[in-house]
């Protein structure tokens, strides 16, 4: 009975990354009209043109976010059910960074309304 719980908190917490992640996505198709045409992305690359990203590439956020979730949730689904602590781990490092692009996601659109 503890395990059938364990499982559907850990499917909640993956269902609320990618929750996140298509608010995300959706909150990209509404706001492409207020903000301008290039933003800055890759904050990696030297100063300028080179950091700038179309609304288009935007959506790497709501993917990278889709694509850890579901990888971990495949994963945890092929651990052994005595295997929880590693279950956690792999739900908590989603959270984790689905945190993390969320918030980068928020700063970056905060700049410009």
């Amino acid at each position: 009975m503890f395990v059938l719980k364990n499982n559907k908190f850990y499917l909640w917490l993956q269902a609320l990354s990618i929750l996140i992640a298509a608010f995300i996505g959706l909150s990209i198709l509404l706001l492409s009209k207020n903000l301008p045409n290039k933003l800055p992305l890759f904050y990696s690359l030297p100063w300028g043109d080179n950091q700038l990203a179309t609304h288009q590439q935007f959506f790497i956020i709501p993917a990278i976010i889709m694509l850890i979730a579901l990888g971990n949730l495949a994963i945890s689904w092929h651990l052994h059910l005595s295997q929880t602590f590693f279950k956690k781990i792999l739900m908590i490092s989603s959270l984790i960074n689905t945190l993390i692009l969320s918030l980068t996601y928020l700063k970056i659109i905060f700049i410009f309304i």
